[in-house]
């Protein structure tokens, strides 16, 4: 099965600082997959059912390192990007799916970082070039980038 655009590409501009977190993420995942297996073929099947929908949130390292925003303000530009992106793109689908009544405690994200605005401009280019849904969080009034959220996507 192809990644989704969204999956590729995001994943793509930030993997390299992430290796060594993937290959845990993927061990997680044969680990779950091996329970899920163990515990019968009904289990198995609705695991396998669908993939995820996952939302991609990219925040900017410097915030916090270089310009010495406090944890909660740099929380909040996350919030605001991903609530905005769901908003933006709540005819969606996917979007739908990701919000339903019952899928709600089931939410996934996947939070990543860039060095800086510049990373997060190119990395926004790419996304927009690609036909990928997203949301650029522009801080106000200051005006400039801090965040950027993708609508719910199917991790594939």
């Amino acid at each position: 099965m192809r990644p989704s655009l969204a999956t590729q590409f995001v994943s793509q501009a930030v993997a390299s600082r992430f290796t060594r977190s993937t290959r845990r993420l993927n061990l997680s995942r044969s680990l779950v997959r091996n329970s899920i297996m163990a515990a019968g073929p009904t289990a198995a099947s609705t695991a396998d059912a669908a993939p995820p929908i996952v939302q991609y949130v990219v925040l900017r390292r410097d915030l916090g390192q270089g310009m010495g925003w406090p944890l909660g303000s740099i929380c909040a530009q996350a919030a605001h990007a991903a609530v905005a992106a769901v908003w933006m793109y709540r005819d969606h689908a996917d979007t739908a799916a990701y919000c339903a009544t019952d899928a709600i405690d089931d939410m996934h994200k996947v939070v990543l970082e860039v060095k800086g605005e510049t990373q997060l401009m190119n990395l926004a280019t790419k996304l927009g070039e690609a036909g990928v849904d997203f949301k650029l969080w522009k801080e106000q009034p200051e005006n400039y980038a801090t965040c950027l959220a993708t609508r719910p996507y199917p991790k594939e």
